[in-house]
């Protein structure tokens, strides 16, 4: 298992680089707020997507409305995959999302 440490700079930098997608999107659209290992996004209708480190268990947890997801990092693919088994990829996840909710084509 990783380190605490190294868990911690791993999500540090997800979530810190999709925070940095957000620097050119309207934030009257969509705004990302970082802070102390919490990644909000507020969408215009109010909607807010919170991602948020999940140390003891070396994931990061997502919760949009009435869904959650469970992510960790595949070693294999280096890639954060919901620990559902539907193939559902961190990265992908917020994309989709802001495209369907703010009209916005990210690209992280």
């Amino acid at each position: 298992m990783t380190s605490e440490g190294a868990y911690r700079k791993r999500v540090d930098e997800v979530l810190g680089r999709l925070d940095k997608g957000f620097e050119n999107v309207d934030p009257d659209l969509a705004e990302s707020d970082f802070s102390q290992g919490t990644l909000v996004i507020t969408f215009k209708q109010a909607h807010k997507l919170i991602l948020s480190a999940q140390a003891p268990l070396r994931q990061i947890w997502a919760a949009f409305r009435d869904r959650a997801w469970h992510f960790r990092l595949d070693s294999t693919s280096e890639r954060w995959l919901d620990d559902r088994g539907q193939d559902v990829e961190l990265f992908a996840l917020v994309e989709s999302l802001v495209r369907e909710h703010a009209g916005v084509e990210l690209r992280l």
